[in-house]
């Protein structure tokens, strides 16, 4: 998606004609900062963020298929557990 005007999404501001990221059904958790813990479903994996400014320890939790994941920030890759 393309941001029309000033927008907020999962704590990053993006301008008029900035991609916005889709993150599928994925929302960080209230309290999220650079650690960031989202819920949504196993089929959005694949939409999960990896934001520079995301640290090591950020989590993602599928609430469908109870599937857990970290994040680590070297690798920007999330990992299964």
């Amino acid at each position: 998606m393309i941001a029309d005007n000033l927008i907020i999404m999962d704590g990053h501001w993006y301008e008029p004609g900035q991609e916005v990221p889709d993150l599928g059904s994925f929302v960080a958790m209230p309290g999220s900062d650079k650690v960031r813990n989202y819920e949504g479903l196993s089929a959005d994996v694949g939409k999960l963020p990896k934001y520079d400014d995301l640290e090591t320890g950020s989590s993602a939790f599928c609430i469908d298929t109870g599937q857990f994941f970290k994040y680590e920030k070297t690798t920007k890759t999330w990992y299964e557990l």
